[in-house]
């Protein structure tokens, strides 16, 4: 067994410096090289004792009292090098001013030689360093002694921070990439000497210049300031390097003392309290907490304060987007790329040590007090050595333990603002291959109303008739992690054990195999044979609604108790649906869907793997929703289309990173449309393009359809999001199928979809399907409509004259920002109806003729909606 009692039931946080609000993200190789595995079992030295307790006194009592010649007494040596290591390991950790050693005794003596997990904390001013080790304990002829020491685990590096002399800091000049701090006049402080300077505060006058190289973030960070380069007056600084970095990101840095310094300490010793918690802060339950970590080599943190606020860049190197600025206190993330120089297109899988293969998940749900309880046993594959591992379970979760089979009790420590905790693999250390981990865990979430877990989404309503109760189900999803989950999403198989007050229902993807009522509560049980991202689960009344078996797909409806009524209808309609997707993308990915309907004031939807909730607004209930991009309150199957197409794009495939969201999106709200139109034709189909391209023109210029989620972020604005990556992102796949033609789209997606079943994909994999299809090169119809804002703006004119036989038409389109060919519908009406032909549109437009037999009424192009275009007469 492998346990840190001073961490029983306890969570150690840390604080990484850019816990912003749109990347939560430890900088795992920070703690991963502080959370050291180290191996191999010091010699065996020499004594006795007549048991095993009487043993461990002995350790316990020689470190206590610092007495080497008790503790040597207690091994059993085979040569005088193995004692002189022991003896050399013990006068190092008592060398300090506070050293502790913590042992886990066993309940019951196991058969010798056995192991006995123990904690050394050794602390000497201004830094300190927790070991895990083993001791292995043997009885011989004359007795119980030690004959081996493990170290499994340590976290070495941990420091008190503290402001130390005060240096004149006219002149100097602070450098990281796109960011500098020119200081004009003013003070720097630095820690102790005996620290080194991995903490500094400036207090005086300075000019911050940050310039980001994206084209994209300089517009984000115009959104934030006004400009598209930051340049701020400050007066105070705090900054955390990595000692080694002080004079590579400082020039001019012959530092000399400040005779009047003292007279800024108070304002510097303000600004540091103020900040000093915000990053790197490990916060244990350790003797003389709380305690910091190093930066790594390379990364940096500077909080300044600026007339809106105090804002923080920080640099990352081993995270694929390294450069951050952001607004802590209003939680937005401002800037956010790649460092220079690394490649601006990552898979978040690529830097993973460890894939989640299967959760076997037990929970017990209270929904009166929000509560749960339970254990997850994670089967995990280790890609490569590690020392750790790093999993995210919201933060007001309690960890009550990590154990495997293996390894016995892991280290762990909770990570602040992050969701996440880091796992000491001890023993485990460099283990490739699968191990399991069970995580036990406690605790009150709240989970988020089912319309804000996923969208689609509209604006809450106003004019509520609070007369008229709605009964709204708990729905425990993505948008948090309620139980243990791997850094990223991870597709894995799932057993689950769910455990609800008897009149309630828990409902979850894949195939119920239990179900049973006893003693008060209800226990049911799903099994997930096929990969899924996430698991979700519905808790609330619901009835079984039937269920319809069409093809190799067997859909199961449960609804809250008002909707019964239409749970029929909704799971007709669902059948309906997933037979035409199947038609358009291939075999539904999972051979079971479970239907939720449940209760909302706002009507939404949400979609994890093999299951589907649509909240559903009460009939009675008053108030007006507003408009919205993601909303068609006219076309009510519209929402449960969206989710069901979820099940293709979004789990069947899914996105790489944030970035690559709207190819989840996107699709789902483009599929949506095309069931529209195959359900109730080609009007209704071209009134969902006007309404889509109506909301994407208007925000077309906010971002990118690459931004992902960071979309209307610093506005506050979440229809920014949805109108560019839903609405602006269906109507370029819209675009792209007009193209290539609606049978090259097919196979393309169906070709994507069979070749990356149950896996992540990029926007280039999109695109290079869509080009094996077709045989055209799409590089800049993509470069423009998805990496860039840009989008056509047709200019009109026509003259017509009589001719022959009627009248002749000549129609010419000047084309702008036209990224290549596209069809363009053009119409001529005349009395006797509308001639219609399709032309091909050139970058530099075009012109054509239409003979009608009667004069020309109106003269239009892309009628039809082909083309997400501005359309200008002459």
């Amino acid at each position: 067994m492998v346990y840190l009692r001073a961490l029983r039931g306890t969570q150690v946080i840390v604080s990484p410096p850019s816990a912003s609000p749109s990347r939560y993200r430890l900088p795992a190789m920070l703690l991963a090289g502080l959370l050291v595995a180290t191996a191999g079992a010091v010699p065996p030295l020499a004594a006795a004792e007549p048991d095993p307790a009487a043993l461990l006194d002995r350790l316990d009592a020689a470190w206590k009292s610092h007495d080497e010649a008790a503790w040597l007494g207690a091994w059993r040596a085979s040569n005088e090098e193995q004692r002189a290591e022991e003896r050399d390991y013990v006068r190092e950790r008592w060398a300090g001013e506070e050293s502790r050693l913590e042992i886990e005794r066993p309940l019951e003596t196991p058969r010798p030689p056995f192991k006995v997990p123990a904690t050394v904390i050794s602390i000497a001013e201004p830094r300190g360093r927790v070991e895990q080790v083993v001791f292995t304990l043997d009885r011989g002829p004359d007795g119980w002694a030690v004959i081996g020491r493990q170290t499994v685990s340590q976290i070495d590096g941990l420091v008190h921070l503290a402001l130390g002399p005060a240096f004149r800091a006219d002149g100097l000049v602070f450098h990281l990439p796109d960011f500098e701090m020119r200081i004009r006049r003013g003070t720097l402080f630095l820690p102790p000497p005996s620290l080194g300077p991995t903490v500094l505060v400036f207090v005086g006058e300075a000019t911050v210049r940050f310039a980001p190289g994206p084209p994209t973030e300089q517009e984000q960070l115009r959104q934030f300031s006004g400009r598209r380069e930051l340049v701020e007056t400050v007066h105070a600084a705090f900054v955390r390097i990595h000692p080694a970095d002080f004079h590579r990101v400082l020039t001019n840095a012959a530092l000399e003392r400040d005779p009047q310094g003292e007279g800024s300490r108070a304002a510097a010793l303000k600004f540091f309290r103020e900040h000093v918690d915000d990053t790197y802060q490990l916060d244990a339950p350790l003797p003389r907490a709380p305690w910091w970590l190093v930066p790594a080599l390379g990364d940096s943190v500077v909080t300044f304060q600026t007339r809106r606020g105090a804002l923080t860049f920080t640099v990352s190197q081993s995270e694929p987007e390294g450069l951050s600025l952001f607004d802590r206190a209003r939680r937005r993330q401002i800037c956010l790329y790649p460092l220079p120089g690394t490649q601006a297109r990552y898979d978040e899988d690529d830097e993973r040590d460890v894939d989640v293969l299967h959760h076997d998940l037990t929970v017990r749900f209270e929904p009166e007090r929000f509560g749960l309880v339970g254990f997850d046993t994670m089967r995990l594959r280790l890609r490569s050595p590690a020392s750790t591992i790093r999993l995210r379970l919201d933060e007001a979760l309690r960890v009550i333990s990590i154990r495997s089979p293996e390894g016995g009790e892991h280290l762990f420590f909770r990570v602040r603002h992050q969701d996440g905790m880091m796992v000491s693999l001890g023993s485990l250390s460099g283990t490739v291959g699968e191990i399991t981990l069970t995580v036990r865990f406690a605790g009150n979430q709240q989970p988020h109303p089912v319309e804000r877990e996923a969208m689609p989404q509209v604006a809450p309503p106003v004019g509520f008739d609070d007369d008229i109760s709605v009964e709204e189900a708990l729905v425990y999803s993505n948008r948090s992690p309620w139980y243990p989950q791997g850094e990223a999403d991870d597709y894995a198989t799932a057993m689950l054990h769910l455990d609800v007050p008897a009149g309630m229902m828990a409902i979850s993807g894949g195939q119920q195999t239990s179900l049973r009522t006893e003693g008060g509560r209800t226990r049911v049980e799903y099994r997930q044979d096929l990969p899924g991202k996430y698991i979700t689960v519905a808790v609330g009344r619901f009835y079984e609604a039937g269920r319809q078996v069409d093809g190799d797909v067997t859909v199961a409806a449960w609804a809250a108790p008002r909707l019964r009524g239409v749970a029929d209808a909704r799971m007709a309609e669902a059948a309906a649906i997933l037979r035409f997707y199947e038609s358009e993308f291939g075999p539904c990915p999972y051979p079971s869907l479970n239907l939720a309907l449940v209760e909302s004031r706002v009507p939404g939807g949400h979609s994890p793997p093999g299951m589907i909730v649509v909240s559903i607004r009460p009939a009675l209930l008053r108030g007006a929703l507003r408009d919205d991009p993601a909303s068609f309150p006219d076309v009510p199957e519209f929402f449960i289309a969206h989710e069901l197409a979820h099940q293709w794009w979004g789990h069947g495939v899914a996105g790489r990173n944030y970035h690559e969201r709207w190819l989840s999106e996107a699709f789902a709200q483009y599929a949506a449309a095309l069931w529209v139109r195959h359900n109730r034709g080609e009007s209704a189909f071209r009134g969902m393009l006007v309404r889509m391209g109506r909301w994407a023109l208007h925000y077309a210029d906010k971002g990118p359809i690459y931004l992902g989620h960071r979309l209307g972020h610093i506005e506050g604005d979440p229809q920014v999001y949805r109108a560019v990556v839903y609405d602006k992102g269906a109507y370029v796949l819209h675009m792209l199928r007009q193209i290539v033609g609606e049978d090259a789209f097919r196979r393309a997606v169906m070709a994507l979809q069979s070749a990356h079943r149950f896996g992540k994909v990029g926007t280039d994999d999109v695109r290079a399907a869509l080009e094996t299809a077709s045989g055209l090169d799409l590089r800049p119809y993509f470069a423009e409509w998805v990496y860039g804002t840009s989008l056509p703006e047709l200019r009109l004119a026509s003259r017509s004259t009589p001719a022959a036989e009627g009248y002749r038409t000549e129609i010419t389109v000047h084309g702008r920002d036209l990224p290549g060919p596209v069809p363009l519908e053009v119409a001529v009406a005349h009395p006797a109806g509308t001639e219609v032909r399709t032309v091909s549109l050139e970058p530099e437009g075009g012109s054509w003729t239409v003979d009608t037999p009667g004069p020309p009424r109106r003269v239009d192009v892309n009628a039809g909606r082909g083309l997400l275009a501005r359309v200008r007469r002459n």
